[in-house]
């Protein structure tokens, strides 16, 4: 460490006819010529740093040539005096290098430093400097005996790889991603906060735990498959998908890559990134099994029509067209009565040829009104509503009660609305057995609202219900009522009777 006090020779000329002096210990004539150092002085001109010897008033007794390109002062300058030195250490390192110095000269120690020096050029440059407090001898002056080297390569690529090092850290540390570096055994050596985060553990927990633990059985055996193919490929990486048991108990889906990297002397580990993917999986799993509930549905809405159109046709079959071809005999009947002047006769076949066309019209009116009612497309929602409770009245002996209060709205909305009051009316005349039926229709918040309740059976709706056809038939009214944006809601249990409620949005 040089010696931060005031040089005696301000002359450079005359530092430099000390520069080649050798040290104490050497014999050397004042009145022969300059000698050029000690025979070692030779090859210590050939390493790269640079030596000085000084004395503790601050003067020098040899300096090696190095020194002009390590510190940027000649070596008259360097043993001119310390103001010259002084002003080469870089302003945010000079008042510790010469506190530090004068520190050296009252204690002999420490022995090093390392700081920045300003070359002439305007470069900066890193030196490390290491001295010792020596005599040769008892009685001798103590020497300061020094040797200065330039580090700036290294202590450049020190502070990149510290840099990098708190870049990366900065990465993993913030990343959305979890991290984890497992050693040969799988036990766990390092892992960033998101790791914890994912499995709802501190991150004291992992040390000398593997991940493994946080398995089941089947994933677990799947890892350790895994980990050993992996450490006899090193730079491997094997893409997996596991599930990882959560603090709470649940379970956490996270998909992701292992990567060997047990010979990358960085690392010397496999390195684990994933991520959870428990939420993208569950809406997968609900998406699919969404699809093949509306799979289903579309199959049972198909037979469903099917059926209805198989109904509808044994209907004018069996009753329409038998009615028709009675009628047809009925007539031919009262033909030949006429002929044969049994006027009576004639009347009676008459009579009943007309019974049978009424029966056949009021069949072939209500299959009509089932397809297509006439009656909501001409007098509006409440009209028809009314027409299908008094229906309801006829068939079961029920006593039913409407309230509506609804004006006329878009064909779509009517057709959806009196549809699902159909679904619902029909269900409780074929299996309700019950005594009274309410039915409330309103428009309220922009949209339609429907009640309809009755006091029959029930059913549990939490169960399979046997009655396949009045699953499919609500099952097909409410996917209806859901692709309009509306929502159907079916409240039962066993004897207490069954209460539907809907909405349907109107138009702005």
């Amino acid at each position: 460490m040089r010696v931060p006090h005031p040089r005696e020779h301000e002359n450079p000329n005359e530092a430099a006819a000390t520069n080649d002096d050798p040290p104490q210990g050497f014999a050397h004539d004042p009145s022969a010529p300059v000698d050029p150092g000690p025979p070692w002085a030779a090859l210590i001109g050939t390493l790269p740093a640079a030596f000085y010897i000084d004395r503790l008033d601050g003067t020098s007794v040899w300096v090696s040539p190095q020194i002009e390109a390590v510190v940027g002062c000649t070596r008259a300058e360097w043993s001119s005096g310390y103001a010259v030195w002084a002003q080469r250490i870089h302003p945010d390192d000079r008042e510790r290098v010469v506190a530090k110095s004068e520190e050296f000269m009252r204690t002999g120690g420490p022995p090093s430093d390392e700081y920045r020096v300003v070359l002439p050029d305007g470069r900066v440059r890193w030196i490390h400097e290491r001295s010792l407090l020596l005599r040769s001898g008892p009685g001798a002056e103590p020497l300061v005996h020094g040797v200065v080297i330039d580090v700036t390569d290294e202590r450049t690529s020190h502070e990149i790889a510290e840099r990098a090092g708190r870049l990366f850290k900065a990465l993993v540390e913030h990343a959305g991603e979890a991290v984890t570096i497992v050693n040969e055994r799988g036990v766990v050596v390092y892992q960033n906060p998101t790791m914890g985060a994912v499995v709802g553990r501190p991150s004291d927990w992992f040390e000398g735990r593997t991940p493994l633990d946080l398995m089941g059985p089947e994933d677990a055996a799947r890892a350790r498959d895994i980990l050993a193919e992996l450490h006899a490929r090193p730079g491997a990486q094997i893409h997996a998908e596991f599930r990882l048991r959560h603090r709470d108990g649940s379970w956490r889906t996270v998909a992701g890559s292992a990567t060997n990297l047990l010979h990358e002397p960085a690392v010397r580990g496999i390195v684990l990134n994933y991520r959870d993917v428990s939420a993208e999986r569950d809406m997968s799993r609900r998406l699919h099994e969404a699809e093949s509930r509306r799979q289903a549905l579309l199959e049972s809405m198909i037979r469903a029509e099917d059926e209805e159109r198989g109904r509808i046709a044994a209907e004018l079959h069996d009753d329409t067209i038998q009615v028709m071809t009675a009628s047809l005999l009925e007539l031919d009947r009262g033909d030949r009565h006429l002929r044969g002047g049994d006027v009576d006769a004639a009347r009676e076949a008459i009579a009943g040829a007309r019974r049978a066309l009424a029966d056949a019209t009021e069949c072939t009116r209500r299959l009509t009104f089932e397809l297509r009612p006439q009656l909501l497309e001409a007098a509006g929602l409440s009209a028809a509503i009314r027409d299908l409770a008094a229906a309801l009245a006829r068939e079961t002996g029920a006593e039913v009660s409407v309230r509506t209060r609804s004006r006329r709205y878009p064909g779509e909305v009517e057709t959806l609305v009196y549809r699902t009051i159909r679904e619902a009316l029909i269900n409780i005349r074929r299996h309700a057995r019950a005594k009274h039926v309410v039915i409330r229709v309103g428009e309220r918040r922009g949209a339609l609202h429907g009640r309809i309740a009755d006091d029959g059976r029930g059913f549990r709706t939490n169960q399979r219900r046997s009655r396949r056809a009045m699953q499919i038939g609500l099952e097909t009214t409410r996917e209806r009522l859901r692709a309009a944006g509306g929502a159907l809601k079916v409240t039962s249990a066993p004897g207490a009777g069954t209460t539907l409620e809907f909405h349907v949005p109107l138009p702005e």
